[in-house]
């Protein structure tokens, strides 16, 4: 019984070492716009057709693929398998007004007259980390918002 349970074990461990193996985060890959999904691509038409797009890159986790998206200028966007946005960080500039929560730029537009939105992430539990950023570029303020678009903190 015991060469059974010890060829069992080895048997686990090498399809556990085969599985870590295949299933581990790859090193992104250099795609094509068109190769992006059709959600993703349509977000990119609608709100960024201003910016050339220099280089979208995907890459296979666990759960899915990510994709990256890098602007003219610095920006970048990321998004998830679906081509939904899960970050839009247009570093000093900021965001084109339609593709942001309409319920956020209004916080903001009503609380910080003199700020724009220059990044916004999707967080894991469903909120919103905003960076904000004054106009002359000298101040920043990092605000959450929850998943319903309802501003809980200065972060």
């Amino acid at each position: 019984a015991l060469p059974i349970l010890k060829r069992l074990i080895l048997s686990l461990l090498v399809g556990f070492a085969l599985c870590a193996t295949a299933c581990a985060d790859s090193k992104p890959a250099v795609i094509r716009t068109a190769d992006l999904p059709a959600t993703a691509q349509s977000f990119l038409k609608k709100h960024f057709s201003t910016l050339t797009v220099n280089q979208v890159t995907v890459e296979n986790k666990f759960f899915g693929k990510e994709y990256e998206v890098k602007l003219a200028g610095g920006g970048e966007i990321e998004f998830d398998k679906n081509g939904v946005w899960t970050k839009i960080d247009c570093q000093r500039n900021a965001i084109p007004e339609s593709a942001l929560p309409s319920k956020i730029l209004q916080y903001v537009q009503q609380n910080y007259p003199s700020h724009f939105i220059s990044s916004i992430e999707l967080e894991d539990n469903g909120g919103y980390d905003v960076e904000v950023r004054s106009i002359d570029l000298k101040h920043d303020l990092d605000l959450e918002f929850d998943s319903r678009y309802e501003f809980l903190r200065i972060g």
